[in-house]
């Protein structure tokens, strides 16, 4: 390990830190177009007839591209107009802490699209809920803490599910209510959450 090295980490992590409230501000708007491009995408789903096994993971998997690109467009968008770097070291920082657990909830979503025999929707939900919670949990190292809440949320309830569906095969979360249970897990979370940052973000001249 260079010094150097280790000093451009630090650097990075410092600038994270300090400007853990800017990024806090930032993400509201992210979070809200997530929450309900995921609602959309649930209530499309249902109108189209778009459910059962067969349907969910190759639907959801085209979801997940159209909102991540949705998000990176918002993103970039914000750093053109504060004049930053889009790609900038904070940024490669963040994604490189989130890279591991999402590329594993995409190997699934694959594998299960691709499993024409034994499919089974609830399971990859809690599957991605508890590899995107750990995600969101990994990059709220560099911000406030309650990223690292949602993240929490996203991890039990994904564990919550996957034991009801597993252990009591609850009706509810059956494949007839797979949509509805996405649009919640990463509609209606991800709408709430970014709603309470816009809320409760402080005014730029206070900090």
């Amino acid at each position: 390990m260079s010094a150097q090295w280790a000093e451009e980490n630090l650097n990075t992590i410092r600038t994270l830190m300090e400007r853990a409230s800017v990024y806090r501000r930032a993400l509201a708007p992210v979070a809200i177009a997530v929450g309900v491009l995921g609602m959309a995408a649930a209530g499309l789903a249902e109108r189209m007839g778009w459910t059962g096994q067969n349907n969910f993971a190759g639907y959801w998997l085209g979801v997940g591209v159209v909102t991540v690109l949705a998000a990176l467009l918002l993103v970039r968008r914000q750093a053109l107009q504060a004049g930053e770097e889009f790609w900038s070291p904070p940024t490669r920082r963040v994604a490189q802490v989130m890279a591991p657990l999402l590329l594993a909830g995409l190997g699934f979503g694959v594998l299960e699209f691709l499993n024409t025999g034994g499919r089974d929707s609830i399971r990859l939900i809690a599957l991605w809920m508890v590899l995107y919670g750990g995600a969101l949990h990994a990059a709220g190292f560099f911000m406030q803490r309650g990223l690292k809440l949602v993240g929490w949320i996203f991890v039990i309830s994904g564990s919550i599910f996957m034991y009801l569906h597993t252990i009591y095969d609850v009706k509810w979360l059956g494949e007839a209510n797979a949509n509805w249970v996405m649009g919640w897990a990463f509609g209606i979370n991800h709408l709430a959450y970014g709603l309470y940052l816009k809320l409760t973000a402080k005014p730029v001249e206070e900090e």
